[in-house]
């Protein structure tokens, strides 16, 4: 696995260095970016394909090239939602936030893991603040898809947060 990885960053070199525009001028700096955005592009295009372990390898080779940026992980943790690994999903989302707190997709994204491992208090508060950052959160393709895994019917983020409170308000007065 980590001969495909070194073979991908290779081969990512390779591209970016025959571009236009590549020559002595390009720092190293610009280069660890570009092989940064290649393995999230790389990624992304495996989590399509539902190559989720691979996926997710590319993820973790990017976010130690950039352990700062949010992205990395926040897709990281989509692959691990994927592959039910749902309190390693917590950790990178968290840490998605650490670095961006303004990130509704990371919030909502960790909400989905916590619901998952049964921690519906924690999950409304994440979709909640979710929802407060950006009212639209949720309605992007295959977002709800990784919170139900094949339930019939696909509410949307706000009706998930509605049955919570209901669920918490009964839970408390009961």
């Amino acid at each position: 696995m980590m001969m495909n990885i070194l073979r991908v960053i290779a081969l990512t070199l390779f591209v970016v260095c025959l571009s236009p525009g590549c020559n002595e001028q390009n720092s190293p700096i610009d280069q660890h970016e570009k092989v940064y955005r290649a393995l999230l592009l790389d990624g992304n295009r495996l989590l399509e394909k539902k190559k989720y372990q691979r996926a997710a390898d590319l993820f973790t080779e990017a976010v130690s090239r950039e352990p700062e940026k949010a992205e990395g992980y926040l897709t990281r943790g989509i692959a691990y939602i994927c592959l039910e690994q749902y309190k390693k999903a917590v950790v990178d989302f968290t840490r998605a936030i650490q670095n961006d707190r303004t990130l509704a997709i990371a919030y909502a994204n960790r909400g989905i893991a916590y619901d998952h491992l049964g921690r519906h208090k924690e999950a409304l508060f994440d979709y909640q603040k979710a929802l407060s950052i950006n009212p639209e959160t949720g309605k992007g393709p295959g977002f709800m898809e990784r919170f139900l895994h094949n339930k019939p019917k696909t509410p949307d983020l706000r009706e998930r947060v509605k049955f919570l409170e209901e669920t918490q308000q009964t839970t408390e007065n009961g």
